[in-house]
């Protein structure tokens, strides 16, 4: 089977998250227009840490939908034409 997307986990309220399936990344901006400065990465691992367990806990207030997360690794799948630094098949934090 072919993934139609990426799995995300939201935020729905103190105790309760829901996974969620978001579509793939492209590069293009916001507002449509081309990326020449973007990087896509492929997450392949993904950590929780106290932030995450604040909100979980309801703790302080984030928006119902929120995406959770933000430790990740990632291998770089994709890169804009301006970009100089990383490359396709880095790993990166």
């Amino acid at each position: 089977m072919t993934p139609t997307g990426n799995r995300i986990v939201t935020f729905e309220k103190p105790l309760e998250m829901k996974v969620n399936t978001f579509k793939f990344p492209e590069l293009i901006t916001p507002q449509g227009k081309s990326a020449p400065h973007g990087a896509i990465l492929k997450i392949v691992t993904k950590n929780i840490c106290g932030s995450d367990l604040h909100i979980y806990r309801g703790s302080f207030a984030v928006p119902k939908g929120m995406t959770m997360g933000h430790e990740m690794t990632g291998e770089v799948i994709e890169v804009g034409s301006d970009v100089e630094v990383v490359k396709k098949g880095d790993i990166g934090v």
